[in-house]
């Protein structure tokens, strides 16, 4: 009888712990990480996964425990029932089987023969190491108007920028992109911002990606070397070969490249937790700076420049005489023009001409359309001819750059100020994102505003216009607001150009402040040194309020004009002003014109001061920002 009863004792026990165990192990982060699990606001956990097939049970993409049962069952059934051997599940989900292993929850003996499909992958990335890569800002494309990034797979582990140039091409990208199905801009918005497009991943040859990114829409490249063993390396590649069983809801703000990459990593190593550290929306910058956060991670940086920033450089190193030259050898795509020549002379003059022609025409040498196949190789055997060795130029990393560096991408803003109609008031500033002129440009495009959602508001204590004792209002909220210059320079002039889709108050006497939905589009020139920043366009802005005209809307053109000071890294001042002609409009002329400086005194805190004068109305205010 005490045997019987010792035996039940310890078989309930037994399974008791195993019971415990499966619970434990189910919840444990390698596994939750594997099949991307996040906890529920109140309860329980749902998988971002959205292929039903990547999971084995039925509610396994809500149900940590069950589908880790389902997963122990699937892998000891019998292997002779897959006639596609690649089914089998130590061959979907090679990470899975190494995590089970790990944990006793299978043997060596619920694995069949080896996996032919995955090993070939491996093999064909032969990752030694992994790399995050950062490609810069593109304002061309509204989906990489804030950047991307992507993981790189490298066949070795390396040192030095020579290395890098001599073995990268060599290496194999993983991206994840949106599977767009549409090609109407508005709708792509919408379905990109509520998840309508399917989010997948693709492996292909490293040099896909830069002939993308590096030469045809000239992006400079950032790759973030990673501190990974091997082991972590192969986890990493086999749950990479997973992630082709299924896709992800795109979402543009959060379930997007940056994101996903993260998660990628977080299966090497648990203690990381890199895609929980995000804010709720990510940018690709907030990738970058969270691997940079992480101790011991980022073992080092790399850099490839663009084409344009490569044929700028090219250009900016030849002397006086020799521009007329290479500006016959451009113009003619020959060199005809240079039998007269020193070897050394010609030998310059056509590595400059061949780097310009890469940058102008790099589409028509992507597509190796016959006629810049014949002029390019044209001149690389007149550059061969010369004899003289090609010294291979090692780029230096420009620090100031470095997009981990930058400011924090969402900005918070409280100021004070007086308004000669309505008296005094406070306001209350957020930007989601990212940048503009007057922030600090350590880490970011000195080129570019890029404002993603910026909301002002404006309370007044006492409305001396209104005659109300206080009033809160919207005094400008911008969806999306852009502005591109590039400069004016010998051999690369391009159009400057910005846009604003916004609601904004108006105070040029139009209407009694009220506030108008519209849109503003410019284009001109610019101009830029190290110590300013400047461009002139000639705009065209809607307004759309009954009150502004008996048709309920308004049109506007004239011109713009900005001029940026940088006296240091951290203070910005300027002058701004507009001209614009309105009709059909009761007030057919209205101007605007003012001054703003930005003292950045700590990486995440601004002072600014700024007078603001339009053709009703003058104002001034003090505001202190944030940036997170």
């Amino acid at each position: 009888m005490k045997t019987a009863l010792l035996f039940i004792l310890l078989f309930t026990l037994q399974n008791t712990f195993a019971k415990s165990s499966i619970e434990e192990i189910a919840h444990s982060k390698k596994w939750l990480n594997l099949l991307h699990y996040k906890p529920n606001i109140f309860s329980g956990f749902t998988s971002e996964a959205d292929e039903p097939t990547f999971f084995f049970h039925q509610d396994g993409s809500s149900n940590p425990t069950l589908e880790l049962k389902e997963n122990i069952k699937a892998f000891k059934k019998d292997k002779r029932e897959f006639k596609d051997s690649s089914k089998r599940p130590e061959c979907r989900f090679p990470a899975r089987t190494r995590f089970l292993l790990s944990e006793g929850l299978i043997t060596k003996k619920d694995i069949g023969e080896t996996c032919t499909k995955f090993e070939q992958f491996r093999n064909k990335v032969a990752a030694k190491s992994i790399s995050i890569v950062f490609s810069s800002y593109f304002l061309d494309t509204p989906a990489s108007a804030f950047g991307h990034t992507f993981m790189r797979l490298n066949k070795n582990i390396r040192s030095t920028v020579q290395e890098d140039q001599n073995f990268e091409l060599l290496d194999y990208a993983i991206n994840y992109s949106a599977n767009v199905t549409t090609n109407n801009a508005l709708i792509y918005s919408i379905m990109g911002f509520a998840g309508g497009f399917k989010g997948e991943f693709a492996a292909m040859p490293y040099f896909y990606k830069v002939r993308e990114y590096n030469d045809y829409e000239s992006r400079d490249l950032w790759s973030y070397d990673l501190n990974l063993t091997q082991k972590e390396v192969d986890t990493v590649v086999a749950h990479i070969w997973e992630m082709g069983q299924t896709y992800f809801n795109y979402f543009y703000l959060t379930e997007n490249c940056s994101y996903h990459m993260l998660g990628l990593l977080d299966v090497a190593n648990d203690s990381w937790n890199l895609s929980d550290r995000n804010p709720t929306f990510v940018l690709p910058v907030d990738t970058i700076k969270t691997l940079s956060q992480t101790p011991g991670l980022v073992r080092r940086v790399g850099y490839r420049p663009s084409k344009m920033r490569k044929a700028k450089l090219s250009v900016s190193d030849l002397k006086e005489s020799e521009i007329p030259l290479f500006k016959q050898v451009i113009d003619n795509k020959s060199a005809e023009s240079l039998k007269n020549q020193s070897d050394q002379i010609k030998a310059k003059v056509l590595d400059t001409a061949i780097d310009y022609l890469d940058y102008k025409y790099s589409e028509d040498i992507l597509l190796e359309k016959k006629e810049a196949m014949e002029w390019k190789q044209e001149l690389l055997i007149s550059r061969s001819e010369t004899g003289v060795q090609n010294s291979e130029v090692v780029y230096k990393l420009p620090e100031i750059e470095r997009p981990e560096n930058g400011h924090g991408s969402r900005r918070f803003t409280i100021g004070s100020g007086e308004d000669d109609l309505q008296g005094f008031f406070q306001t209350l500033s957020y930007r989601f994102a990212l940048h503009d002129f007057y922030d600090s440009d350590v880490g970011q495009n000195p080129q570019a505003t890029m404002e993603m959602v910026n909301i002002k508001l404006k309370y007044f204590s006492k409305d001396d216009l209104r005659n109300k004792e206080s009033s809160l209002s919207i005094d400008h909220l911008s969806l999306v607001r852009v502005i591109s210059i590039s400069p004016i320079k010998k051999f690369f002039s391009n159009l400057s150009w910005r846009f604003d889709a916004r609601l904004k108050s108006i105070k040029d006497g139009g209407c009694d402040y009220c506030l108008s939905p519209g849109f503003e589009i410019g284009g001109g020139a610019s101009l830029m040194g190290k110590y300013f920043k400047s461009y002139l366009f000639l705009a065209s802005e809607v307004d759309v309020h009954k009150e502004l005209s008996k048709e309920g809307f308004r049109l506007g053109v004239g011109p713009e004009l900005e001029v940026i000071f940088n006296t240091e890294k951290r203070i910005k001042f300027g002058f701004f002003g507009d001209y614009k002609w309105k009709f059909p409009a009761h007030i057919k002329k209205a101007y605007r014109y003012g001054s703003r400086l930005r003292y950045t005194f700590i990486d995440s805190m601004a002072l600014t001061l700024e007078h603001l004068r339009s053709k009703n109305n003058n104002q001034s205010e003090a505001s202190l920002s944030y940036y997170f």
